[in-house]
Formats: C-alpha cells, sequence, structure tokens
C-alpha cells in the first residue's frame, strides 16, 4: 500500500514536469519523483534501484547549482564511481546489473550538451530500466519507461524527419526553394 502511493507520486512527478518552464521548478519535481521512485524501489526490494534514483536525483541538484561544467562533470564522475560501488554492495543480481546499466546511461545522456545525443543516450539506456522494472514488478516504473520512450522516441523521429526534409539531396516539393550549402550554409544545431 505505501509502495503503491510512492510509486503514483513518482510517475505523477515524470507526468507533470514537462508542463513547468521555470527550470528549479523543474528540478525540484524531477527530484521529488527519483526520491518517490528510490523508496518505491526500496520497498520493492530492489535497493540497486532505490541507489540508482538517489544519485539521479543528486546529480539533478547539482546540474541545477553548479555553473561550472568542468565541475559538474567531475561531480557527475564521482557519482558513477559511487553508483558502481554501492552496485556491489546492494548487488541482487540481473536487477542490480540492469539498474546499474540503465542508470550509468541516463547519467551520461544528462552530460550531453547535445539534445539529440541526449534523447539517443536515453533511448539506449531505457531497455536497460524496462527488463529492470518488470523483474522486480515495478509497475509505476513501467509507467515511466512507456512514456520515456514514447515522447524521446517520437522526439527523435521528429528531429531526424526535419533533417531530413532540409538535407541537401532530399527530393523537394516542386518551387522550393535551394537552399545554400557549403560554406554559405547557415551553421544547423547539432
Amino acid at each position: 500500500m505505501i509502495a503503491t502511493a510512492f510509486g503514483c507520486v513518482a510517475l505523477l512527478c515524470v507526468i507533470i514536469w514537462p508542463f513547468f518552464s521555470d527550470y528549479k521548478t523543474v528540478v525540484k519535481i524531477q527530484s521529488a519523483g527519483a526520491a518517490a521512485f528510490a523508496t518505491y524501489f526500496l520497498m520493492l526490494g530492489s535497493p540497486t534501484a532505490a541507489v540508482a534514483c538517489l544519485i539521479s536525483c543528486a546529480q539533478l541538484l547539482v546540474s541545477a547549482s553548479v555553473r561550472d561544467r568542468y565541475v559538474v562533470v567531475r561531480l557527475y564522475g564521482a557519482s558513477l564511481i559511487v553508483l558502481s560501488f554501492l552496485s556491489v554492495i546492494t548487488w541482487h543480481g540481473i536487477p542490480s546489473a540492469l539498474a546499474l546499466t540503465g542508470s550509468s546511461l541516463g547519467s551520461l545522456a544528462r552530460l550531453q550538451t547535445s539534445t539529440t545525443r541526449m534523447k539517443g543516450l536515453f533511448l539506449v539506456g531505457a531497455p536497460f530500466w524496462l527488463a529492470h522494472n518488470l523483474i522486480v514488478g515495478a509497475l509505476f516504473a513501467l509507467g515511466t519507461d512507456a512514456v520515456s520512450l514514447a515522447s524521446n522516441l517520437a522526439n527523435l523521429i521528429r528531429l531526424m524527419t526535419r533533417r531530413w526534409r532540409t538535407f541537401p539531396f532530399s527530393p523537394r516539393p516542386s518551387g522550393a526553394v535551394e537552399t545554400p550549402v557549403g560554406i554559405f550554409a547557415q551553421p544547423r544545431p547539432v
């Protein structure tokens, strides 16, 4: 019953944070969700996933409060070392390996300066969390997996479609204005 309440809070945080535009509010909601998931996983008997969620929460707070990228990268690196160490201590087989891998990829995703690379790494990490959540019976976390997979995949498809349409050799509708290429082209975001 209590695990269900924490699972509901965590899933609600995942669903509502995109509706806020203030960065600090978003980080607070995401951190609350990560803390709720930590408690949820602990109650389900998955201590490695609980530790991974607490480290994710700490990373969010570091990202929101530290402006020096050099320091942020070093703190994330240190948090991955701590995650690895705590994963060994809380080890409970395949679920621990899946949580460690998924969380590590999520950490690398949060460090990216390109949203495309970030979403791509989140997509690569998602199957590990999905498998973990299936094994431990974390239904609310599976809801988060569905939201994350759908939104990141949809955004990447939209971005790739947009890039394909602007590719110099792609078919253009008749009457389309040619965009300059080479040294005359405007730089595109990565």
